[in-house]
């Protein structure tokens, strides 16, 4: 039996796909207070939470206005079966902070930038701030984790790395700003879908088609 009060999102929170779960207008239409959030740790989770039933939602992110299409979701969708019904979409802009723990900071001021010898964040984000990295922390490994907000929880740990996540990680975790909108397009949305349980037999809704052909423009550009 499916969980009729439960969103399922790629966690943990301060993600951008927590924000697009809380104020999406698709569930914005409900009374207040009639749904419950979960983060889960991988789109994978996500993906199975609602087709068992864990979850009567999922929001995952599904394509970047900078950087195409997100690889985890893509291939989710291409393989899952049944795969879960996609039924309603949402964009959010996004805008990316340099966060880090108070004796980072310290020894940034001290020694510099090169006092940062990691850098850690989603993968989808690296190509969304080039040009920031290249000027800033050329000389730190970037290492890529499930989510931004994990990120943050890293960066909260150690002495000598930052994390590129949202402002909402900031305000989660104890980390602080370190630079502001440091994505190269600042016209930069990321597009999220919003999927249920798929029942057998069910005919595919007008997003799956329209998500399928996309998909389909995706394997074109590939395998050219």
């Amino acid at each position: 039996m499916t969980n009729s009060k439960l969103i399922a999102y790629l966690g943990p929170p301060g993600t951008y796909s927590q924000q697009v779960s809380c104020y999406c207008a698709y569930f914005g239409k409900t009374p207040s207070g009639h749904y419950e959030y979960v983060p889960l740790n991988t789109i994978e989770d996500c993906f199975a939470a609602v087709q068992d039933g864990t979850a009567a939602y999922v929001v995952v992110p599904f394509s970047n206005s900078s950087n195409g299409p997100v690889k985890f979701t893509y291939d989710l969708l291409r393989t899952t079966e049944p795969r879960p019904s996609i039924i309603g979409e949402t964009q959010v802009k996004v805008e990316h902070y340099v966060l880090a723990a108070p004796a980072t900071l310290l020894r940034i001021k001290q020694g510099g930038e090169d006092a940062v010898r990691t850098v850690y964040s989603h993968p989808q984000v690296w190509g969304q701030c080039t040009r920031y990295l290249t000027s800033h922390f050329s000389n730190a490994t970037r290492i890529s984790v499930d989510s931004t907000a994990y990120a943050a929880t890293l960066a909260e740990k150690e002495g000598n790395a930052v994390a590129i996540a949202s402002i909402a990680a900031a305000d989660i975790f104890h980390v602080e700003v370190y630079a502001a909108e440091v994505q190269d397009n600042q016209d930069n949305y990321t597009r999220f879908l919003v999927m249920e349980q798929y029942v057998n037999g069910a005919e595919r809704t007008e997003l799956d088609q329209s998500v399928d052909m996309e998909l389909v423009r995706w394997d074109r550009v590939t395998a050219a």
